[in-house]
């Protein structure tokens, strides 16, 4: 009896050790790097290490889509517009992109950083973009290709190794927050009309930088004295409202004195008063008293 017992302890024992490593496992990512750039394999090297060592298993994406050309892939929507291939081939439940960002500024100095895009392949949902600083290289005087080159190939192993952390602290706080990494973005489109461009330029850098919940801007436009952007965040409407007429009072702009403010449908439109603070010609005011 006894033995029977101890058998049905260890058999209990052993499902709740499998149920609590399942619920621990971490999701399989799909690593790319986009672009062509001979520093690309040191980068996807370091990061898929970092992840590695922190339990999270990668899948080399660029292996597994070799009939799709990524030299020219600027982004991950980019990647996604190719989305019946990628769910053929893709098991992954996370698409991680990496792209090296490198510009010539003159003869003896260059610009670099890395970009990375995180995308939910279960729930189709981007769940956070990521950039290293930009970091300008100076090179000496007598600085050949190999001499560039290595130079280059320096500062990309330590932007490479930053990048690795900054994604390991995201994917794991979003672990916490969501064991399943469902992190619902939505999409949010914004128009302002007669702002001007140094209140478009405050408005976008609050949005992306301090706004909770960011993810990404794009479609950016200026038609005039229009301005538009599809706004990425898993923050819900009222809060950006809020966050909106704050910002905006920030620079002494008041709702219903200085614009109107129309929300529907996760769509923004921001409409500025004209000033009237010109003097013009005053003729004969005295007429109108």
């Amino acid at each position: 009896m006894n033995k029977i017992k101890a058998t049905f302890l260890i058999i209990f024992l052993s499902l709740i050790s499998m149920n609590a490593y399942s619920a621990e496992q971490k999701p399989l990512i799909s690593l790319y790097v986009l672009g062509e750039n001979k520093n690309n394999k040191s980068i996807k090297i370091s990061i898929q290490s970092t992840l590695n060592q922190s339990g999270f298993v990668i899948k080399d994406g660029n292996r597994s889509i070799k009939n799709l050309d990524l030299k020219n892939t600027k982004n991950l929507d980019k990647l996604l517009e190719n989305s019946d291939i990628l769910s053929d081939i893709i098991d992954a439940e996370l698409l991680i992109t990496l792209k090296l960002n490198y510009q010539r500024i003159n003869k003896l100095s260059s610009s670099v950083y890395i970009s990375s895009e995180i995308y939910n392949t279960q729930t189709k949902n981007y769940i956070s973009t990521w950039s290293t600083p930009r970091k300008i290289i100076k090179f000496p005087k007598d600085c050949d290709d190999i001499c560039e080159n290595l130079l280059l190939s320096e500062k990309v192993i330590l932007l490479s190794d930053q990048l690795g952390n900054s994604i390991l602290r995201i994917l794991d706080a979003k672990l916490k927050e969501q064991k399943n990494y469902s992190n619902i973005s939505k999409v949010y489109n914004f128009k302002f009309y007669n702002f001007k461009d140094k209140d478009i330029i405050y408005l976008t850098d609050i949005m992306v930088n301090e706004f909770p919940g960011f993810i990404k801007i794009t479609n950016e436009q200026s038609f005039g004295k229009q301005n538009s952007w599809s706004y990425y965040s898993s923050t819900d409407l009222l809060k950006l409202k809020k966050w909106l007429v704050i910002s905006l009072s920030d620079i002494d702009l008041s709702i219903d004195k200085d614009y109107e403010l129309s929300v529907s449908d996760n769509n923004f439109f921001v409409k500025k008063f004209p000033s009237f603070n010109s003097i013009g010609s005053k003729g004969n005011t005295k007429k109108f008293n």
